[in-house]
């Protein structure tokens, strides 16, 4: 009887863990930036991303914007001296695919935003050993971007 009392708890217990399968997909990633009204003008005029409708209208501390298949890039200001500096790493970054890499490449020379590849080597561009071309530049914070080829 002792044995069928704990059986009964850990058969339920798998039927109840089978039930509650579930799948995770992107939503958002959020930045700290120091002046709103720089990093907005950059994301939507050097990323072209299209800026959407926050829950809090009147709340201009935090912007929405797309960034395609129902995922969103989220910048907030922040209070420096509260949380802190932003600390930027080239290999914490955002990475973004465009169709036409090479037109994109003209439009960074025309806006005059300066790039690299990984290494740091200015004006170049990097191929993956599966042929994606990337290259990586920094938004007014110092957020790392990479901008890629990757047919996904």
């Amino acid at each position: 009887m002792k044995k069928l009392i704990v059986l009964i708890p850990l058969i339920c217990s798998s039927f109840y863990s089978i039930a509650q399968s579930f799948t995770l997909e992107h939503d958002h990633s959020t930045i700290q930036v120091t002046n709103m009204d720089t990093s907005v003008e950059f994301y939507k005029n050097i990323l072209n991303l299209k800026e959407l409708e926050t829950p809090w209208p009147d709340f201009k501390l935090i912007r929405f914007f797309e960034t395609g298949k129902n995922q969103q890039l989220h910048i907030a200001q922040a209070d420096i001296e509260k949380y802190g500096n932003i600390k930027v790493n080239k290999v914490l970054h955002l990475a973004f695919t465009v169709k036409n890499f090479d037109e994109y490449v003209t439009f960074l020379h025309e806006k005059g935003i300066k790039y690299s590849n990984f290494a740091g080597e200015s004006n170049k561009i990097q191929s993956r050993p599966d042929r994606v071309r990337q290259l990586y530049f920094q938004d007014p914070d110092g957020y790392w971007i990479e901008i890629n080829d990757a047919n996904h």
